[in-house]
């Protein structure tokens, strides 16, 4: 047979795909790290920088076995304490930067497509795109930690875990509200291993593991946009946004003290509003389309280094 009647002969009135009007997700899981920071507002204010004091201490390094303290602050009675200590403070500041995004929507755009005049579409996906760049710019700070764990070149480890968080008390901080571990995703995967593996130690000995370790899975394992794993009793959160480190070689993922009603005082990073999220539209009449203008201003920045551990493992 020949000259049959088919979709392509008649391709000027046959659909060659029919446009599902709900679109797919890309990026809900990679929002981590900012909902953890402590939260501060310039809205409104007079300046683009944050500034938040602190006392410096005169006891030397917290957790140095008390030399400081021993040897600078024991008082003998009825003896002046004749030497003066200055109270003295420092800071951190937080400087706000501008990020933004622009679309021109054509008026054919507007009237011959699924998205027509759906303003909300265009807005959601714009503030998906900014708070990912801002999301972003808040893990890079990871590699500024000054305290770090693991081996570069070398897959993490749960000894690493463990003292990524047990380091920081060490160190002199607490955290009433806990912690909580960002991984990159191949750290992730690296911990997830080594806790099921069946050589390790915590498997031929789970109660031992569980009192020590209290590793175990969270509801939807992740798929739900929440932490992938509990470790030690802490949220772990995997993302591929982390930085690497060591010419590629390495990711650099944290464990940090999340913002808190009782952690906020040693909160690890911060984050300041200058300007919320907010659409422009203006009208370029002579080339029929309008302009959709979003933009924000945030700081991202460190504002305890004690009270994170950064964590630099194999890629």
């Amino acid at each position: 047979m020949a000259n049959e009647t088919t979709t392509t002969t008649l391709n000027d009135v046959v659909y060659s795909y029919v446009i599902e009007p709900t679109f797919l997700d890309y990026a809900h899981d990679w929002i981590v790290l900012t909902p953890f920071m402590r939260r501060y507002s310039l809205v409104g204010k007079p300046s683009n920088v944050l500034q938040v004091p602190r006392f410096a201490t005169n006891m030397g390094t917290v957790g140095d076995g008390g030399t400081g303290v021993d040897t600078e602050f024991d008082a003998t009675e009825g003896t002046d304490l004749s030497t003066n200590t200055a109270l003295s403070t420092d800071n951190v500041q937080f400087t706000a930067a501008e990020y933004g995004l622009v679309h021109k929507i054509t008026d054919n755009v507007r009237e011959d497509s699924i998205l027509g005049s759906d303003m909300s579409m265009y807005i959601s996906n714009a503030a998906r795109i900014i708070q990912t760049a801002v999301e972003d710019s808040a893990l890079a700070l990871f590699s500024g930690l000054s305290n770090s764990v693991g081996v570069s070149g070398a897959d993490l480890t749960i000894a690493q875990a463990v003292a990524a968080a047990d380091d920081i008390r060490a160190r002199g901080c607490r955290a009433p509200n806990g912690v909580t571990y960002i991984l990159d995703d191949q750290q992730y995967n690296d911990l997830r291993d080594a806790c099921i593996a069946t050589g390790s130690s915590w498997a031929v000995f789970p109660q031992v593991a569980a009192g020590l370790l209290d590793a175990q899975k969270t509801a939807l394992n992740g798929l739900g946009g929440g932490p992938s794993m509990l470790f030690r009793g802490f949220d772990v959160y995997q993302t591929g946004l982390t930085d690497t480190a060591n010419t590629a070689a390495d990711v650099v993922g944290a464990c940090f003290t999340h913002s808190g009603p009782g952690n906020d005082p040693m909160a690890t990073f911060a984050i300041v509003d200058k300007r919320p999220f907010r659409l422009e539209p203006q009208r370029d009449a002579t080339l029929r389309c309008d302009e959709l203008v979003f933009t924000t201003r945030v700081a991202v920045g460190e504002a305890t280094d004690a009270s994170g551990t950064k964590i630099v493992t194999d890629a």
